[in-house]
């Protein structure tokens, strides 16, 4: 029973020996993808602000829900990836040159600055390059409200018909 205890000290330290080699290799690109999750919470807490400015049902508060989705991508989803993506890189394509790593890292950054673009043009009619913006990407504001924005704008024409 000891010699078990023993083996199993030997192989956890081994595995932890292998994982935190493979964290300092992509701790540069999880850095910067946190940096990016960061940056896309702000800028989707200014859209609700400026949605309750505007007057839209929101409560233009910081939501820890929302923030909570955050976490888990920093802390599960984003290292889980790059980590994939290393041991990928490291016994599949050992000899390749494929830079498997800053492929993923860059999916992942692609996808946070999207959402931050998405969350600057949203509610913001007003500049012309979110008008531009707004012709490629959804407007969250739906999803802050939980309604389409077609059946405001609907509503908007329809008591515009009337007067």
């Amino acid at each position: 029973m000891n010699d078990v205890a023993f083996s199993y000290k030997y192989i956890g330290s081994f595995i932890f020996a292998v994982i935190s080699n493979a964290f300092f290799s992509i701790a540069p690109l999880a850095i910067f993808c946190f940096a990016l999750v960061i940056i896309d919470c702000t800028t989707a807490w200014q859209l609700a602000r400026r949605m309750k400015k505007r007057g839209y049902a929101t409560t233009g508060k910081f939501r820890s829900d929302k923030f909570g989705w955050a976490v888990i991508k920093m802390s599960i989803v984003i290292p889980t990836a790059l980590l994939v993506a290393y041991f990928t890189q490291m016994l599949i394509f050992e000899g390749a040159n494929l830079h498997l790593i800053q492929v993923v890292a860059g999916v992942i950054c692609f996808w946070q600055i999207w959402s931050i673009l998405e969350n600057v043009s949203s509610c913001n009619e007003g500049a012309l390059w979110a008008r531009i913006l707004q012709r490629v990407m959804i407007d969250k504001a739906e999803r802050h409200l939980d309604i389409s924005l077609d059946e405001l704008k609907n509503d908007e024409n329809n008591d515009n018909a009337t007067k």
